[in-house]
């Protein structure tokens, strides 16, 4: 097959659809992105207590921005000056923390992967009736939650490995394993017993790396262009959230959708 045949997505056509679904049902978009809308507000807030927790440690008192300024002009002097004095500096996590940290952001991802799934069958069916609070636990039933838990754990190791050799191949693994929550959906429902095996949970990896074939440029655009909303989001303290969050969520189950769909078509050429 030739590889021309590939990438006849458009990333503008999939930005208007997935606007038109969110203005068709704004409230049940809404609705259904209500836990994680809420767990990014409660990010921000422990987040920023962590923080003013780290400044006041290093003696920086955030209310005097005379202070503040003078006080981190010292502590870029000292760091310029003597480079091992840094890990004092750097900001530390209790074992708890970190440990609170890790499970804050698995139920967050598991929380996107049930939505993810339930605008996947709703782009599907149009006449599925979503009901909000079921369908956006569903990664936490018993048909979902332990392989994707296995999912995770070896996409956090990949993405680590990644990130640890240089910035470029975490980025890599990242856009060509995206699809995996999505694969593992569609391989389930398609299994004949619809069971999970180990085997499975691996194939997902590979499976997602081949449906990526063609459209990593496009799927890298959506996360540029979500890069600068979030820190547009970052300056509105989260209330873009109730926006962005839905939006992203029909993207990426848009994008898909739609490779599903296009792929098919090319091999029937």
């Amino acid at each position: 097959m030739n590889n021309a045949n590939y990438n006849r997505i458009s990333a503008m056509d999939i930005r208007r659809e997935a606007h038109r679904a969110f203005r068709k049902d704004i409230k049940g978009n809404v609705s259904l992105n209500i836990i994680p809308i809420l767990l990014r507000f409660l990010a921000v807030y422990f987040g920023t207590r962590i923080y003013t927790t780290w400044m006041a440690n290093l003696n920086v008192n955030l209310a005097d921005p005379a202070q503040t300024s003078q006080r981190l002009s010292e502590i870029s002097v000292n760091m310029a000056n003597d480079p091992s004095s840094a890990t004092k500096y750097m900001l530390t996590l209790t074992p708890q923390t970190n440990v609170a940290v890790y499970a804050f952001m698995f139920f967050f991802m598991m929380i996107c992967a049930g939505i993810s799934y339930t605008l996947v069958d709703k782009i599907r069916k149009p006449d599925y009736q979503i009901n909000a609070l079921k369908d956006s636990l569903q990664a936490f039933t018993g048909r979902y939650f332990f392989p994707l838990l296995f999912i995770t754990a070896l996409l956090g190791l990949f993405l680590e490995a990644g990130f640890m050799l240089y910035v470029i191949p975490g980025i890599w693994f990242l856009v060509i394993f995206s699809q995996s929550f999505l694969v593992f959906k569609d391989d389930l429902a398609q299994s004949d017993n619809g069971k999970w095996t180990i085997r499975m949970a691996f194939s997902t990896f590979s499976r997602s790396s081949i449906l990526m074939r063609g459209y990593k440029w496009t799927y890298f655009s959506f996360i540029f262009e979500f890069f600068f909303w979030e820190i547009l989001n970052a300056l509105t303290h989260e209330l873009l959230s109730l926006w962005l969050q839905p939006y992203e969520q029909l993207v990426m189950a848009t994008f898909y959708q739609k490779v599903l769909e296009n792929n098919v078509k090319n091999q029937s050429k």
